[in-house]
């Protein structure tokens, strides 16, 4: 069997072990790729390769060096930022970030590289969510049940239409405007396409 079919079955049963879909891609030398969207942390995917590596099925990779690289979803923020709004962790997390900011007198950006909005405590929002969607396994799915109207809430609410007759496109600056103003309006006063959960103790 040639090495590229064992690549290929290789990354059908990763596939099927970890749910996601998986390429496994040749770079050049000894050097491959593993590449997935969203599902397991990088450190699972080497363990999950490992394990079938150390079989009789993919001997001609074992030699192989083969890196993981895992890319998120527009899907996988929404759900990070739902959740940290759920449990009350995302307000501290952009009232902290950007105070870190304004004390270690972080510039904005030139205006046009995210959108309107250049706060320190909308690019707070960007680095917190992106951090858990960074450290999460499987971070597009839900985590807890009422979460799941509100990320489709939000996913519409970071979607436009980019040019005539383009598919409209997610955006996770669209989404961070959105949920910026959801969270800072007052609770009877929020945007009515974004209908944010709050945890019970963080009244306003």
């Amino acid at each position: 069997m040639s090495r590229s079919r064992q690549a290929a079955l290789l990354a059908r049963h990763l596939s099927e072990v970890t749910d996601v879909e998986v390429g496994l891609y040749y770079d050049s030398g000894a050097h491959w790729i593993a590449m997935w969207t969203d599902g397991p942390l990088q450190e699972e995917m080497l363990a999950h390769l490992g394990t079938a590596l150390a079989g009789h099925q993919y001997v001609d990779m074992r030699d192989r060096k083969i890196d993981c690289h895992r890319s998120t979803s527009q899907r996988a923020w929404a759900a990070r930022a739902i959740a940290s709004g759920r449990e009350g962790t995302l307000s501290p997390a952009i009232a902290e970030g950007a105070a870190n900011r304004r004390s270690l007198g972080g510039g904005m950006p030139r205006p046009g590289v995210h959108g309107p909005t250049h706060t320190h405590e909308y690019y707070a929002l960007l680095r917190h969510v992106d951090d858990l969607c960074r450290g999460t396994a499987y971070p597009e799915r839900a985590s807890a049940p009422e979460d799941e109207p509100l990320i489709g809430q939000l996913l519409a609410a970071g979607t436009r239409d980019r040019a005539h007759n383009s598919r409209p496109t997610v955006s996770e600056y669209d989404m961070a405007t959105a949920l910026l103003a959801a969270e800072q309006a007052p609770a009877g006063d929020r945007p009515s396409n974004l209908t944010f959960l709050r945890a019970p103790d963080r009244g306003r």
